[in-house]
Parts: C-alpha cells; sequence; structure tokens
C-alpha cells in the first residue's frame, strides 16, 4: 500500500469568549430606554454576525454595554469591538440624528471560561438590578469605584 500523508485539517473548533465592556463617551446617560437598548441589542448582532462572531449575551446600563461574545480566532479582539462600536454608532445617528450617542475610545475586555459563563451571563442580563441596588461585581465593572 502507498504512503499516505496525514490529510490537512480541514475543520477547527474553537471557543473563544471575550466580556467586553463599553462605557458611553464622558460615561453620558444615552442608553435610557428599552427602545434603545434593543436597537444597540440588534445593531451588535448583525455586525456579529458579519464578522463571523456571535452575541451569546447583551445588557446596558445608562452609560455602558456589556457583551459576551463568541468569535473566531482570524478575528482580532480590538477589530471586533471597534467594528461593533462603529456600526452601532453610525446606525444609532442614521435612526435618532437629533438624539446624541457616542461610545468611549477605551473598552474593557477579558477572556471567559467557556464552560464557566452563567454567572457572567446572568450578571450581564440583569444590569439594571445590580445597577440599582449596587450590587456590583468588581471584576465584570471596569469603574465600580467611580
Amino acid at each position: 500500500m502507498p504512503y499516505a500523508p496525514p490529510m490537512k485539517q480541514r475543520h477547527s473548533y474553537t471557543k473563544l469568549y471575550y466580556h467586553v465592556v463599553m462605557p458611553t463617551k464622558n460615561r453620558a446617560h444615552l442608553i435610557t430606554d428599552a427602545e434603545a437598548e434593543a436597537f444597540l441589542y440588534a445593531c451588535f448582532k448583525r455586525k456579529a454576525h458579519e464578522l463571523d462572531s456571535w452575541i451569546d449575551t447583551f445588557g446596558c446600563w445608562y452609560d455602558h454595554i456589556h457583551v459576551l461574545i463568541r468569535t473566531n480566532p482570524n478575528l482580532a479582539l480590538s477589530q471586533l469591538y471597534g467594528q461593533l462600536k462603529g456600526f452601532s454608532t453610525w446606525m444609532w445617528h442614521g435612526q435618532w440624528p437629533d438624539k446624541p450617542f457616542a461610545l468611549a475610545d477605551g473598552v474593557f475586555a477579558a477572556t471567559v471560561d467557556p464552560f464557566h459563563c452563567d454567572p457572567l451571563r446572568h450578571y450581564i442580563q440583569n444590569q439594571k438590578h445590580h445597577h440599582s441596588i449596587n450590587a456590583l461585581v468588581p471584576n465584570w465593572e471596569p469603574d465600580a469605584s467611580s
């Protein structure tokens, strides 16, 4: 039987999760209602799909956005959040040209163990509750002390 070299791997399986927090510019209270939050979620979901990524969990408070996102290894994290921020801001200005919106230059980003995401998911989904009773998790709120 002739020698057959090993087959080249054609498919990869990865589970790369990131927790990303994006504050509004100057921490302005710009995300003021459920309509704004739903609109931002739709923007993030659409752009993530275009980037071959997936929004696992999304949540907002008046001055920041939390997202747990799964992405592929070929996409740089900085490109991912830059595209999400730019697209959502652009779409917002198209939807509400007279209503200001801008995200800050910086972000908080951390890798997340894909097999231990449930507490973070719960935290992101319940942003309003956690903030209203000041029950913040400092590791998940980069500016919790301010």
